[in-house]
């Protein structure tokens, strides 16, 4: 019989090509079998609230909830985790990040102990590959219209073709690039969606859709501040294309089904707390006959691999998705990053997520997780904007989230 002996946190820091450092933490499941490991990734804590966890005295209270425990108890050890870490229904709560890296070493260990990949483990594969959405981060400068097309123009000869962007702060500028964009591709690209992150009342979200209506997009994504069920419900009535929201709470996502408030539910496997919870809301996804895209938090590879392997089984998985995160980071920590491919991404190859931690990629990157040289203007953009004037944020009443 085998058994977790171990739960062994790493805590790691990666800077973003050009911007922030985000802090994360590797996950590892050690068992009594040689060679048996469970690898996870709590990822990206650079997030509001601006503080983060004490990973010492973390790892003591995850030995003491998993150790013993066999590597198929998948479910027990989910009973175990929201005990200690419930859900607390904001979509940046720290506790599901914890419990999304137990919960993907769980689903890395269970496959390997079996020796078949987690997305078999799932039920099995529905499709080869989903296309990936680039992020197109929000234009605050009148330079960031001009980086922003330089990096449309770069991924567009990667292979991408499909693009998210987000939209909110200065809606002058995102409107600009939107033109812009469209004029020098044309229909060689897809904008998948407008992100309004929850910055604006729908109203004024549905004003500017309107504006930039022949652009040319598919979804509009939070156009209504969070937990504002009848913004979300009058976007959608109001507007020409699916409404999409992030879905960070079994609660949530009954409650957007009860109000028929969105077509499309955006399944993070971090912001719902892991891969097991996430099955729940694809779920209700399915019962309620809404589409579902799978989002992201910008992981590095073991995060993303875990959202490969369930966009890959997911029936309901039927939109571009948005995992992106080694792309945008300068260094990763496994020995095989995952790779896109056409814009597209695949469950990489092997047992479990596939991944392999690199010791000294690791160690390059090892070191406690910190604040400090974080530029608080960078990071907070969630924060309500006005809408008449579209620039500039409100003093904020309550935590807000991170840029992504």
């Amino acid at each position: 019989m085998v058994q977790i002996t171990q739960v062994r946190l790493t805590s790691v820091n990666t800077p973003r090509h050009g911007s922030i450092t985000c802090g994360h933490v590797l996950v590892e499941l050690l068992t009594d079998t040689d060679g048996l490991v469970g690898v996870g990734e709590m990822s990206d804590f650079q997030h509001l609230p601006r503080y983060h966890v004490d990973v010492a005295d973390l790892e003591g209270t995850l030995n003491e909830l998993l150790v013993g425990l066999e590597p198929l108890q998948i479910t027990e050890v989910e009973r175990r985790l929201e005990q200690s870490f419930p859900q607390a229904g904001y979509i940046y709560d720290k506790s599901r990040t914890i419990k999304c890296g137990v919960d993907i070493a769980m689903w890395d260990l269970a496959a390997k102990h079996l020796g078949v990949r987690v997305v078999d483990l799932l039920g099995g594969a529905v499709r080869d590959a989903v296309p990936i959405a680039y992020p197109i981060f929000r234009q605050q400068r009148d330079e960031d219209v001009a980086r922003n097309l330089t990096m449309v123009d770069r991924r567009v000869a990667e292979g991408f073709d499909h693009f998210r962007v987000y939209v909110g702060r200065r809606l002058d500028l995102d409107e600009r690039f939107l033109r812009a964009v469209r004029e020098k591709h044309g229909d060689a690209i897809i904008i998948k969606s407008l992100d309004f992150s929850n910055l604006l009342d729908p109203r004024a979200a549905c004003r500017f859709v309107d504006r930039v209506a022949d652009v040319g997009f598919d979804l509009v994504e939070s156009p209504a501040p969070h937990h504002d069920i009848r913004g979300l419900a009058h976007a959608r009535d109001r507007l020409p294309v699916p409404v999409s929201e992030h879905v960070y709470g079994f609660r949530w996502a009954l409650d957007l089904v009860a109000a028929d408030a969105v077509d499309v539910f955006n399944v993070s496997v971090i912001a719902i707390g892991g891969i097991t919870p996430a099955r729940r809301i694809f779920a209700i996804a399915e019962a309620a006959g809404k589409s579902c895209l799978v989002g992201t938090t910008q992981e590095l590879s073991i995060g993303t691999a875990a959202a490969a392997h369930v966009a890959m089984a997911m029936p309901s998985v039927s939109l571009p998705s948005d995992p992106v995160g080694p792309l945008l980071y300068t260094r990763d920590v496994v020995r095989e990053p995952v790779s896109y491919v056409g814009g597209t991404l695949r469950v990489p190859a092997g047992p479990g997520l596939g991944m392999v931690l690199d010791p000294a990629r690791v160690a390059a990157s090892a070191g406690p997780l910190t604040w400090a040289g974080t530029d608080a203007a960078t990071v907070i953009d969630r924060a309500p904007t006005d809408p008449a004037a579209g620039t500039g944020p409100l003093r904020p009443t309550s935590p807000v989230g991170a840029s992504r």
